[in-house]
């Protein structure tokens, strides 16, 4: 299963079959994208970064020493060779066999001991060649991968870090200070010429763990929307000739609006979702926008040309164009799908590519606006009069009435939000569709709402009001 969530109340990355076996009563369950996205200011990032670099100085340092250790116990054969020669040279004929033996003695320690060190240096590599791969790895992910995979790779790596910190401290404790002296015999007697010493310290090099500590994802107790104010109206240049029907907001955070306007067919771009960038033109009215998320994609519809239209929202250009077979208005996008819905009560799962994978047909009312509920895999359709929550393979979970046909938005909790058209308000549905609410209404300057979204930090909610010619925006108390 792809881990798709972070339960803040258990610190732990989990898929949404695990959110209802075993984080039924937990408050705060993020998505993945919302958990990790300020990782890379984030104290686990710091606190991973830092005891990487600090394994590696350390077992640089390691290496070193050992190495050290070789060139000084070379240095010290040499020195006691000299003096193994120098008595040799005052017992000339009884010394070539005593002369033999220590010097085999002394080849015999040094290999014992290079032997043993060797060893440790290779263990030594192996842990430095893992903590630089991991690291090269978490620069490449931190300047070119996701900020998913990031999460998931530093949750990864204080496992790894342990089990490094873990071979080091052995390692440490193993390694010794080797050397060998000569002990030159002073009688005279040819009995030996002297003996060999080992000398053994503990290592120089000591390694004390940094105090790793479980970094908390900035991940707040989601807060409650309690209503809204009024903020702003959006600017629009004077000569649009405006039919303004869906709005959605892009992980770059820029405003898209759609204008169904056949003579002017476009989608209308504001940066920071307040002030106006572009706009991009069509071939014919685009209906719905969705964002699909964590991509530089958007998707819209075409109605009259049973197509959908491919938006890279990096550049604000056109992309490819998809014929869908159907007459489609509503579009929403999941983490790995697009839903398509319309004409007849329609609904089309596509991929990202937009190939058919499969058509769910619910019920026989054309779907105008469409919401997908990742936390429960569920789809919000907007029909004529109707509101359906339902499965992705197609069942019912509840049905409202409402008026007539206004968009679907959802906050942080999944409440589901939609527009009276004929009522002039906008109301707020709790998650399991049991309790109604309404938040905003005419005092409130709704009039005959169409699409609705809130921005990527729900501090904003924008409403197509007053018959398609405006975008309300409301601030969240």
């Amino acid at each position: 299963m792809i881990l798709d969530y972070y339960c803040t109340d258990h610190e732990i990355v989990c898929c949404r079959a695990c959110i209802s076996n075993e984080h039924r009563v937990c408050q705060n369950v993020l998505p993945l994208e919302l958990a990790s996205k300020d990782v890379k200011k984030s104290a686990l990032f710091n606190d991973v970064m830092e005891d990487i670099t600090h394994l590696i100085t350390t077992l640089n340092a390691l290496d070193n020493n050992r190495q050290s250790n070789l060139q000084s116990m070379e240095k010290t054969k040499s020195t006691i060779t000299k003096q193994i020669r120098a008595v040799k040279s005052k017992f000339l004929k009884q010394i070539d066999d005593l002369e033999r033996e220590l010097t085999i003695s002394l080849s015999s320690l040094q290999r014992k001991h290079e032997k043993k060190i060797n060893k440790q240096k290779q263990e030594i590599s192996q842990v430095l060649v893992n903590v630089i791969e991991n690291k090269n790895e978490m620069d490449f992910l931190r300047d070119h991968g996701s900020k998913n995979q990031l999460f998931i790779f530093l949750r990864q790596q204080v496992t790894n870090i342990h089990s490094a910190e873990a071979k080091i401290q052995q390692i440490v404790s193993d390694s010794q200070e080797f050397d060998i002296t000569f002990d030159e015999k002073k009688d005279g007697k040819l009995e030996s010429l002297g003996s060999l010493l080992e000398y053994v310290q503990p290592c120089q090099v000591q390694y004390k763990p940094k105090k790793f500590q479980q970094a908390q994802i900035n991940a707040e107790p989601l807060k409650r929307i309690l209503g809204f104010e009024k903020d702003t109206v959006l600017k629009f240049n004077t000569d649009v000739v405006k039919s303004l029907f869906s709005v959605s907001v892009t992980d770059n955070n820029k405003l898209l609006i759609t204008n169904i306007e056949s003579s002017d067919p476009k989608l209308y771009v504001y940066r920071d979702c307040k002030d106006y960038e572009t706009e991009i033109t069509f071939s014919s009215a685009p209906h719905c926008v969705a964002v699909i998320p964590g991509t530089d994609r958007a998707v819209i519809t075409l109605s009259n040309e049973k197509s959908i239209q491919f938006i890279n929202t990096t550049t604000m250009a056109n992309d490819k164009k998809v014929n869908v077979g159907f007459t489609c208005y509503g579009i929403t996008a999941g983490r790995d799908r697009i839903y398509v819905g319309g004409e007849g009560g329609t609904i089309k799962i596509l991929d990202y590519n937009g190939k058919t994978l499969k058509t769910i047909q619910q019920g026989v009312d054309s779907i105008y606006f469409m919401e997908y509920n990742d936390l429960h895999d569920q789809l919000i359709l907007r029909c004529p009069n109707n509101l359906l929550c339902i499965k992705i393979d197609g069942s019912l979970v509840y049905i409202k009435n409402v008026s007539a046909v206004s968009g679907v938005t959802l906050d942080r909790q999944r409440n589901v939000y939609f527009g009276g058209y004929g009522t002039n308000n906008i109301q707020r549905i709790s998650s399991d569709g049991n309790h109604v609410e309404e938040l905003l209404n005419k005092i409130n300057n709704i009039d005959h709402p169409s699409g609705i979204c809130f921005n990527n930090d729900f501090t904003k909610l924008f409403v197509v009001n007053n018959s398609y010619t405006s975008v309300n925006i409301y601030k969240c108390k």
